[in-house]
C-alpha cells in the first residue's frame, strides 16, 4: 500500500510520471492541486518504491518498506575506465583454493545481490549460501546420482520421448548435443576418484532461487548473481555460472530436502565460488555476435 501526506505533498506531479502503472495522479480541483492514488490502479502497485526514492519532499510512502531507511543517493567514485576494466579482467574460475571464504566476505557479496533490481519490482528472490563441507559433499553425490540416471534414460528412445514430452524438443536437444556428452567423462573422472567437475571442489555453493508464482524468477536470479560475482571479483573471491546445479536441485526431491527449499520454490541460478587457485596473466578478448543501430 501507498500512502500519501498531505502536509508534505507539494502535488510537483513526479511520483506519477515516475510510476509504471501511474497510481498517484495529480489533479486539479480549480486553483487546487492535489496528489492522490488512483482507486482503479491501486492493486497494480509492484512496491519497487521508485515513488519514494523520487519524492522531494519526502511525502508518499510504500508499506512494504517501512522500517527500511533509504540511502541519500551518491555519485559512485567508480570510473567508466575502472568498471570496463573490471568487466573486461573478470573470469570464471573452475578451479579453487582448499580454503575457506569467511562469512564477512559472503556477506559482503550478499548484499551486493540485495541491491539488484527486479522485472516485477518484488522482492521475491532468495538466495542459499552453502559453505558446509558436509553438505556440499552430500549434494555433490546426489547431482552425480541424477546425471547417471539421465545418461542412462537418454539411452532409451521411450524415456527420450517422455523426456520430450515433458521438457520439450530444444531441452532435449541441449541434454543429448551438449550437457551429456561432457557428464559421460565427468562421471567416468568422478567415479575413478579424479575430480569433482560438477561443483569443482568448490568451498561455496550460492544458490539463488524465487517463487514458481513470480514471473520474472529466473531473470531476477540471474540479476542477482552478476551483482554478487562482480562483488565476488571486486574481493578476490572467483566464481563461476554453474548451470548443471539448478535442474538437479530441482528435479531431485532429497535434494531439495537437504537445500531445505519452500516447495513453491525453484532454484534458477547456481554460482561455485572460492578464492583462484589459478590468475590469469591475460584477457581473453571477447566480443559480441552482432552489434546493430537501427
Amino acid at each position: 500500500m501507498i500512502r500519501i501526506d498531505k502536509e508534505k505533498c507539494r502535488a510537483c506531479g513526479v511520483c506519477g510520471r515516475i510510476c509504471p502503472r501511474y497510481i498517484p495522479e495529480t489533479i486539479e480541483h480549480g486553483d487546487i492541486r492535489e496528489t492522490v492514488l488512483s482507486t482503479e490502479r491501486i492493486g497494480l502497485c509492484m512496491e519497487c518504491g521508485h515513488c519514494e526514492a523520487l519524492c522531494p519532499s519526502g511525502a508518499i510512502h510504500v508499506d512494504s518498506f517501512s522500517g527500511r531507511f533509504f540511502e541519500p543517493v551518491k555519485k559512485p567514485d567508480i570510473t567508466e575506465g575502472q568498471l570496463l576494466a573490471l568487466l573486461k579482467q573478470r573470469r570464471s574460475i573452475r578451479r579453487y583454493k582448499d580454503e575457506p571464504v569467511p562469512r564477512n566476505v559472503l556477506n559482503r557479496i550478499i548484499e551486493a545481490a540485495h541491491s539488484a533490481p527486479t522485472g516485477t519490482g518484488s522482492q521475491s528472490t532468495g538466495v542459499l549460501v552453502i559453505d558446509n563441507p558436509g553438505t556440499l559433499k552430500s549434494l555433490s553425490a546426489h547431482f552425480y546420482s541424477l546425471y547417471r540416471r539421465l545418461e542412462k534414460a537418454l539411452a532409451n528412445p521411450v524415456a527420450r520421448f517422455i523426456i520430450q514430452k515433458k521438457k520439450g524438443k530444444k531441452i532435449l536437444n541441449i541434454l543429448r548435443n551438449f550437457v551429456m556428452p561432457g557428464m559421460h567423462w565427468y562421471i567416468k573422472w568422478h567415479d575413478a576418484g579424479r575430480s569433482d567437475e560438477i561443483l569443482r571442489d568448490c568451498p561455496v555453493l550460492i544458490l539463488f532461487y524465487s517463487p514458481d508464482s513470480e514471473p520474472m524468477g529466473e531473470d531476477n536470479c540471474t540479476v542477482a548473481a552478476y551483482h554478487a560475482i562482480l562483488m565476488a571479483e571486486v574481493l578476490g573471491v572467483g566464481t563461476c555460472f554453474n548451470h548443471l546445479i539448478p535442474p538437479a536441485c530441482n528435479e531431485d526431491p532429497e535434494v531439495k530436502q537437504i537445500l531445505n527449499l519452500p516447495q513453491d520454490c525453484d532454484v534458477y541460478v547456481g554460482l561455485t565460488a572460492g578464492y583462484p587457485k589459478y590468475s590469469f596473466k591475460r584477457i581473453v578478448p571477447r566480443r559480441l555476435a552482432e552489434v546493430r543501430y537501427l
